[in-house]
């Protein structure tokens, strides 16, 4: 009897351990993402007395950690997405500098580095929309579930989506003329990415900002929205870079969330 007592009183004391311990946890992760949002609050309240007029609620709204990305071309996800896209007659030739080119009697699929891809393939007897369109490169392995479509002036346009945020120039145009459909623009067809470098805080791209919109004689940025810029170093590595995307009266601006810098120029 007495063991039984000694040890249902040696369970008790293990979880008051453990509860004051998981609430020590909790309350310093509290006070660190006040410490964050306060510093943000702190930036933008800077920003505003340095005459941009940045709002607020549209930074807090804002990622507080995003990573970099990296990853590699896939020569199978190529070839899948050709045979799909094209039939099994498919002839592959490598041009050099990244450039693989997939033929049949009548249609083409071009991969390039840094994410490059274009299509020329017949399409009759379907009517071509955004629905087929995207049925289409889902075939091919693309994640066309989760983008952003757009359709416009007879055309249909993909941004890609990681981390359910956008890849600002991971972008497909597709259109239908004399009954060829093609496909122009950028997308990650690639190995899994494994994250990297992790990104600047809000407070401090809350100030980059400042120095970039100050060069720009910009003071009154629209919108800031956060998301991904693919880039490719060389022929086969892809890069996913954590932005922001800032709208502004002279138009779009991308800013690195690593290195607080334009971008797109």
């Amino acid at each position: 009897m007495e063991w039984k007592r000694v040890r249902n009183w040696l369970i008790l004391l293990v979880l008051a351990v453990d509860l004051f311990l998981a609430g020590n946890l909790a309350k310093q992760w509290l006070q660190a993402e006040q410490t964050l949002r306060q510093s943000a609050e702190d930036a933008v309240t800077i920003a505003n007395q340095r005459g941009m007029a940045v709002s607020l609620e549209n930074i807090l709204a804002l990622p507080e950690e995003m990573y970099l990305y990296e990853t590699r071309r896939s020569d199978e996800l190529e070839q899948n997405a050709a045979l799909a896209l094209l039939g099994e007659d498919v002839l592959q030739e490598s041009r050099g500098g990244g450039v693989s080119v997939y033929q049949t009697a009548d249609g083409e699929l071009a991969f390039r580095r840094g994410g490059a891809l274009e299509l020329h393939k017949p399409w009759a007897g379907e009517e071509f929309g955004s629905l087929k369109c995207t049925e289409t490169l889902a075939l091919a392995g693309m994640d066309t579930e989760t983008a952003l479509l757009r359709e416009y002036n007879g055309a249909v346009e993909l941004t890609q989506q990681f981390e359910e945020l956008p890849v600002f120039n991971s972008r497909l145009m597709c259109t239908c003329e004399g009954n060829v459909l093609q496909v122009r623009g950028r997308w990650m067809l690639a190995e899994e990415p494994t994250a990297g470098s992790l990104g600047m805080t809000r407070a401090q791209l809350v100030l980059a900002l400042c120095d970039l919109l100050e060069a720009k004689q910009v003071t009154a940025p629209e919108t800031v929205q956060a998301g991904y810029y693919l880039l490719g170093e060389d022929a086969q590595s892809l890069t996913l870079e954590p932005v922001w995307a800032v709208e502004t009266e002279q138009g779009q601006l991308i800013m690195s969330c690593i290195t607080g810098e334009q971008v797109n120029f």
